[in-house]
């Protein structure tokens, strides 16, 4: 008996139900190694859109109780040098994959087959 995913379990039902169609189910996750348009609010600041590399998640604290501030590691270019930034999860408003990273998916998705897990969707 081959054990199902949860994630793709709950997909189907959105999907069978009507909330999501195919096109809303490709947006939903994101992968390392994808391109992303990031929209953060900051309240009376208004917003901020990025555009870069997922590179993963990283907490910058973590206390003696746990937690932290959860922060998302991404790869941005300015003035045609590549930086990596962290910027805070819980302002992120929206996320968009602008370009799928396909050769990557599958590596990763491979090297976590091998270890018994699931990889890749990090918000979905």
């Amino acid at each position: 008996m081959t054990e199902q995913d949860p994630s793709e379990e709950e997909r189907r039902v959105l999907r069978e139900t009507g909330v999501v169609d195919d096109r809303l189910l490709g947006h939903m996750d994101v992968y390392v190694g994808d391109r992303v348009r990031w929209k953060f609010y900051y309240g009376e600041q208004g917003f901020e859109v990025i555009e870069g590399h997922f590179l993963g998640f990283y907490t910058l604290f973590e206390g003696p109780e746990g937690g932290g501030d959860v922060n998302l590691i991404i790869k941005v270019e300015r003035a045609g040098r590549p930086y990596i930034v962290y910027k805070d999860r819980n302002y992120l408003a929206e996320f968009e994959v602008v370009e799928p990273n396909v050769a990557a998916r599958e590596r990763f998705e491979k090297i976590h087959e091998s270890h018994g897990r699931r990889v890749g969707r990090e918000f979905g």
